[in-house]
C-alpha cells in the first residue's frame, strides 16, 4: 500500500511538471541605434529638460513583459520562492510578473542568458554590480533605451502612450484596469511591435536614479546617475518606467520616470533586452 501511494504521488508530480508550458526564448524586436529628444516640457521637473540623446548600440527588446510563467520556471530551476500575485487565477501565468526586486531581475537575466548559452551581462553584487553592455546575454534596458523604444525607436510615431495618444488603446491604467493587471499583449502595440510599455506594471531599468539627472546626462549612451555612496543599502534607488495599472493617464506616458528601492518588491516587473552588436 505504501509503495502504491508513493507511485501515485510520483505520477501526480510528474503530470504536474509535464503540464508546465514548454520553455521558449523571448520574442525580440530589433531597435536600430539612433538619436531622439528625451524627456518632455510637459513633464515633472525630474523629466526635464528635454535633451538630445544618441544611442550608439542597436538592441533587441522583448515584445512582452516577463510573465509569471517565465519567472516561475526560473524559480523552479534556482529553488527560489515564486513571487505572489494579489489576483491569482487561471490567467496568472500570462500576467506580467510582479513583486520582484531589481536584483531579482538581474539574476533572471543571467539565468536566461545561460539557457541560451549566451555570455551573461551582470557580475558583482550590491552597489558593485557591473553590466557588460557588449556581452551577448540578456539585461535590463537603460532608461534611454526604454524611452527610445517606447517612442517607436528608429521608426518614431509612438505617441504619448507607446503607440497612441489615447491611453485606452495601448495601456492598462487607472481608468480601465479594474484595479488588476492583465495578461500581456492584449492592447495595441507601438510601431515597433512592443506591448504594454505604458501602464500595466512598473518596469525596472538599469540606471541608478537621481531627480536631477537630465540636467547632467551625457549626450551619448547615458547609463544613469552614480551609485548613491553612503546611503543605507535599503534606500538605494533604481529607475523604473511605464507607470502601472493603478496610475492615471498623466503618469503612464513614454517620458514618465519613477524610482524604487533596488531591494523592494512592490508593483515592479521588467522586460529584457540584448545588445544587438
Amino acid at each position: 500500500m505504501v509503495v502504491r501511494r508513493f507511485l501515485l504521488c510520483l505520477a501526480l508530480v510528474t503530470t504536474a511538471l509535464d503540464a508546465q508550458p514548454a520553455w521558449t526564448p523571448p520574442e525580440l524586436v530589433r531597435v536600430e541605434k539612433g538619436s531622439f529628444d528625451m524627456g518632455s516640457a510637459e513633464g515633472l521637473p525630474r523629466e526635464r529638460p528635454v535633451h538630445r540623446v544618441t544611442l550608439s548600440r542597436s538592441f533587441l527588446m522583448a515584445k512582452y513583459l516577463v510573465t509569471f510563467d517565465d519567472y516561475d520556471r526560473f524559480c523552479r530551476d534556482t529553488a527560489r520562492t515564486r513571487p505572489r500575485d494579489k489576483e491569482p487565477g487561471a490567467a496568472r501565468g500570462k500576467k506580467p510578473v510582479r513583486n520582484v526586486s531589481w536584483y531579482d531581475a538581474l539574476d533572471y537575466c543571467n539565468w536566461l542568458s545561460a539557457q541560451e548559452g549566451l555570455k551573461p551581462c551582470y557580475a558583482g553584487s550590491g552597489q558593485e554590480v557591473t553590466c557588460d553592455f557588449g556581452a551577448s546575454g540578456y539585461r535590463l534596458p537603460t532608461e534611454a533605451e526604454w524611452e527610445y523604444a517606447a517612442r517607436g525607436g528608429h521608426l518614431g510615431g509612438g505617441g504619448r502612450y507607446a503607440g497612441s495618444d489615447d491611453p485606452n488603446e495601448t495601456a492598462w491604467y487607472e481608468a480601465n484596469s479594474g484595479d488588476v493587471t492583465h495578461p500581456v499583449g492584449l492592447k495595441k502595440p507601438n510601431p515597433l511591435g512592443l506591448y504594454d510599455l505604458c501602464g500595466q506594471i512598473f518596469e525596472w531599468c538599469w540606471d541608478w536614479y537621481a531627480d536631477d539627472y537630465y540636467g547632467r546626462s551625457p549626450a551619448v549612451d547615458p547609463l544613469g546617475a552614480d551609485p548613491p555612496g553612503a546611503v543605507v543599502a535599503w534606500k538605494w534607488e533604481k529607475s523604473r518606467r511605464g507607470g502601472s495599472w493603478r496610475e492615471g493617464a498623466a503618469d503612464i506616458t513614454v517620458w514618465t520616470r519613477s524610482q524604487d528601492y533596488a531591494n523592494y518588491l512592490g508593483d515592479n516587473g521588467f522586460r529584457v533586452v540584448r545588445t544587438a552588436e
